[in-house]
C-alpha cells in the first residue's frame, strides 16, 4: 500500500536530471536572448521557451489566494487517502480557482482573458449578427477575423456567440470553466480503467490540478474544452485496455471525442494520427479489430462534416487549408527560414516540458525511467503513439507561434499516465516540487495569450 512506504523520498529523488533540466532551460533562454539582442531573429519569445507572459499586478488579494492555493495543495495531498472521490474533485476545482485568483481577482482571472487584449474569439463573437450567414461565409471572410478565430474552426466563436446571446460574459467564463472541470472525473475514470491503485488515483487527481499547464490554462481557455473532449476519446481507449476487447461504448466514446475535438480545433487531427499509430501497432501483431474501429470512426467523422456542409454550407476541409496557409503564408518554413523553423520546434517541445514541471522531467529522465516510468506496456503504446502523433504535427510546422503549453494541453494526461508505477516517496517529492513551481509561476506572471 502507498501509505506504508517512505513518506517523502528526498534522498532517492533524481535531483541530477532535475537541476540539469533547469540548467538547460537557463542556457537556452540566455543563448536565445543574447542572439536576439545582437539583432538575430529566431521567431521565439525573449523568455524562451515561454511564448506569452505578462507581469503579475502583484495585488495583495493575489498573494492571499496564492498562499491559500499552496496550503490547500499541501493539506489536500496529506489527507488524500481519507478524502472520498467526490470531495477530491471539489478540492481539485478549488485548487484551480485559487491558483488563478493569484492574479488578483475574478475580473483578472476569469474575464480579462476574453476581452482585455481585443484579439480573441470573444471580439469576433460580439460582431456576429446572423450566426447562419456568419457560418456559411466563414471561409470567405477568414482573413477579416482575429488571429485565433481564423486558425480555428468557426464553432469555437459560435459557442461564444450562443452563450453571450443568452447570457453575459460572466456566464461564458463559468460555462467554460465548468466544461473544463469535467476533465477531472473523466481522467479519474481513465485511471481506473488503466489499473491505477486507489491512493495513486487520488494523488494523480491532485497532481493533475496543480501541474502548471493545467492549473494555468484550464480556467477559461478554449483548450480546456479541447482537453475535456480529448479525454472522452482517451476514456474509450482506456476502456478497451481494461476489457481487452472493443465494445459499443468504447467505439462511441472514441468517435464522439474525435468529432467534438475537431469541431473545436484543427489540432484534433492529433487524434486521427494517434488512431493510426495504435492501429499500426495492432496490425503488426496481426490484430485487425482496432483497425476496423479506426476506419468506422473515420467514416462517421467524414459523414458528420458532410452533413454539416450540406445543411450550413460550411466546409471544414477548405477552412483547414486556408487556416494552414494563414499560419504559414510563405509555405513550409524549413525551406525559407530554417533557423526559425528549428527554434520554434524546440520552443514548442520545451514549453510543454516546462509547464509539466521540472519535477516531472526529473522523474521522466531518471535512471529508473526504464523500470518504473515505462513499466506498463499498454500505457507505453498510448504514450508513444501520442508522442509520435504530436511529433508529426510539429514536423509539418504546426504551432509556429509556440503556446504549446496551452494548445497541447491534451498531451498532459499521456505524460502523467507514466507515473503509475513510480516509487511513492518520489511521487510525493514530485508533487510538492510541482506545487511550488505552479505557485511561483502564478505569482509572477499572467500567461494568457
Amino acid at each position: 500500500m502507498e501509505h506504508n512506504r517512505l513518506w517523502i523520498d528526498v534522498k532517492g529523488f533524481p535531483w541530477l536530471p532535475f537541476f540539469v533540466s533547469i540548467a538547460i532551460w537557463i542556457l537556452l533562454t540566455g543563448a536565445n536572448f543574447y542572439y536576439q539582442s545582437q539583432g538575430g531573429y529566431t521567431g521565439t519569445g525573449i523568455l524562451f521557451p515561454i511564448s506569452v507572459i505578462y507581469p503579475n499586478q502583484f495585488l495583495w488579494s493575489g498573494f492571499v489566494f496564492a498562499f491559500l492555493f499552496l496550503t490547500l495543495g499541501i493539506l489536500g495531498f496529506l489527507y488524500a487517502q481519507k478524502i472520498n472521490v467526490f470531495f477530491l474533485f471539489l478540492v481539485a476545482i478549488v485548487l484551480l480557482l485559487l491558483g488563478n485568483l493569484s492574479q488578483g481577482d475574478f475580473d483578472i482571472s476569469f474575464l480579462q482573458p476574453f476581452y482585455l487584449k481585443g484579439r480573441q474569439y470573444y471580439t469576433d463573437a460580439l460582431n456576429i449578427t446572423d450566426s447562419n450567414v456568419w457560418l456559411r461565409d466563414f471561409s470567405k471572410n477568414l482573413q477579416q477575423f482575429q488571429m485565433h478565430t481564423k486558425t480555428h474552426p468557426p464553432f469555437v466563436t459560435l459557442l461564444h456567440f450562443w452563450i453571450l446571446n443568452l447570457f453575459n460574459i460572466e456566464t461564458l467564463a463559468i460555462a467554460f470553466f465548468a466544461i473544463g472541470c469535467l476533465s477531472f472525473p473523466l481522467f479519474y475514470q481513465i485511471l481506473v480503467f488503466l489499473g491505477f491503485e486507489e491512493t495513486r488515483r487520488k494523488w494523480m487527481m491532485l497532481l493533475f490540478a496543480v501541474v502548471p499547464s493545467v492549473n494555468i490554462y484550464l480556467l477559461v481557455s478554449i483548450d480546456a474544452l479541447v482537453l475535456t473532449s480529448t479525454l472522452i476519446f482517451l476514456l474509450g481507449m482506456a476502456r478497451i485496455y481494461q476489457q481487452h476487447k472493443i465494445d459499443a461504448a468504447s467505439f462511441l466514446l472514441i468517435t464522439l471525442g474525435l468529432i467534438l475535438t475537431n469541431l473545436l480545433t484543427f489540432s484534433g487531427l492529433f487524434l486521427f494520427a494517434l488512431l493510426g499509430f495504435v492501429s499500426l501497432y495492432f496490425l503488426l501483431k496481426g490484430q485487425w479489430s482496432f483497425v476496423w474501429l479506426s476506419l468506422m470512426s473515420a467514416i462517421i467523422f467524414v459523414m458528420t462534416f458532410v452533413l454539416i456542409y450540406a445543411t450550413t454550407g460550411y466546409n471544414q476541409l477548405e477552412t483547414f487549408l486556408l487556416a494552414s496557409h494563414s499560419e504559414n503564408p510563405d509555405g513550409f518554413r524549413l525551406f525559407h527560414q530554417p533557423l526559425v523553423y528549428l527554434m520554434t520546434r524546440l520552443e514548442d517541445i520545451c514549453e510543454i516540458f516546462l509547464f509539466l514541471s521540472f519535477g516531472f522531467l526529473a522523474v521522466l529522465f531518471s535512471k529508473k525511467a526504464g523500470t518504473e516510468v515505462f513499466e506498463d506496456k499498454h500505457i507505453n503504446v498510448l504514450f508513444f503513439s501520442a508522442v509520435a502523433s504530436l511529433s508529426a504535427m510539429l514536423l509539418t510546422g504546426a504551432y509556429g507561434t509556440g503556446e504549446t503549453a496551452r494548445a497541447c494541453l491534451f498531451m498532459v494526461p499521456y505524460f502523467l499516465m507514466l507515473l503509475k508505477n513510480i516509487d511513492s516517496g518520489q511521487f510525493r517529492c514530485l508533487f510538492f516540487l510541482c506545487l511550488l513551481q505552479t505557485f511561483g509561476m502564478q505569482m509572477i506572471g499572467n500567461f494568457y495569450w
